[in-house]
């Protein structure tokens, strides 16, 4: 049976009468068809009474069948691959994925039980969810007057790309050397535009945190190397009224080149801010 409602012609056989009683015993209908995958029963008084209804002498029959019959109707499965695999097709023809993405589905589909005729699958627009999600409704439809199903497909799009990776845990404070990183393919996470993607980016800085051994490596966790190191003799410019006068001082603070930190000066033990310019220079500009 493939329509909502179920005809005798379609549950029985039939033997040794004219083609036009036949064509009519066809026609009756039974009662409404289960649901795809479902059943129900039909009771033999049922039969009869059907029989009656459409103009019909039972007792002129001889009919065979037990007191109630179960009646399942015609199905077929579609697998959840399948409109998965429909819902990713729609998502590299709507996206600009590139090669380095992979589709992956992040929420279970389930299987579908349809009437037996050939499913038709179709997949809408791809919906942003954010964090790499997407959200694909595909579209099920099973013939003329069969209600249409649809399923909605969660995706997540997965890139690889080769990014610096520590080989060993690097303390808050250390330098990094060339042997601490290491260039690995990796799938990147929503987050990977602060990903450090050359080692070059990172080689003589120093870790802001601690970094462990197999993570990845982000420019927010590094920084420029002290250049000036707290205690150390320098050389102070202070610049007033458009003439530079030269000084000496003691860094009070570690800096790199551009910082601003504390320094005193030799002479007048006087305490105030400069900026690194070099190894061994600091300037300060007096208004």
């Amino acid at each position: 049976m493939r329509g909502s409602q179920f005809t005798l012609g379609e549950v029985a056989t039939f033997n040794g009468m004219d083609a036009h009683t036949e064509a009519r015993l066809r026609a009756v209908v039974l009662g409404a068809s289960p649901l795809p995958g479902l059943e129900r029963t039909l009771a033999r008084e049922q039969l009869i009474t059907r029989l009656r209804q459409h103009g019909f002498q039972p007792e002129g029959f001889e009919i065979a069948m037990p007191a109630r019959a179960v009646v399942r109707r015609e199905t077929r499965i579609l697998q959840a691959q399948q409109m998965v695999s429909c819902a990713m097709q729609k998502m590299r023809e709507s996206l600009p994925l590139g090669d380095d993405a992979t589709l992956e589905c992040d929420a279970p589909v389930r299987d579908l039980s349809l009437p037996s005729n050939e499913p038709q699958m179709s997949a809408g627009d791809p919906k942003a969810l954010g964090g790499g999600l997407y959200l694909v409704p595909v579209r099920v439809v099973c013939g003329a007057g069969a209600p249409a199903v649809t399923v909605n497909v969660r995706l997540r799009v997965k890139r690889t790309q080769l990014v610096a990776v520590a080989t060993r845990a690097i303390r808050t404070g250390e330098a990094i050397r060339e042997e601490d990183v290491q260039m690995r393919p990796v799938s990147l996470p929503p987050d990977a535009d602060d990903l450090v993607a050359d080692v070059s980016e990172v080689i003589g800085k120093v870790a802001r945190r601690t970094v462990a051994s197999g993570q990845m490596l982000r420019r927010s966790a590094v920084d420029e190397p002290a250049v000036v190191r707290a205690g150390q003799n320098v050389k102070l410019l202070v610049r007033l009224d458009g003439a530079v006068v030269e000084a000496t001082a003691v860094a009070l603070q570690d800096g790199k080149a551009g910082a601003r930190i504390r320094a005193q000066v030799t002479d007048t033990r006087k305490t105030l801010l400069a900026t690194v310019v070099d190894s061994e220079t600091l300037m300060v500009s007096v208004q």
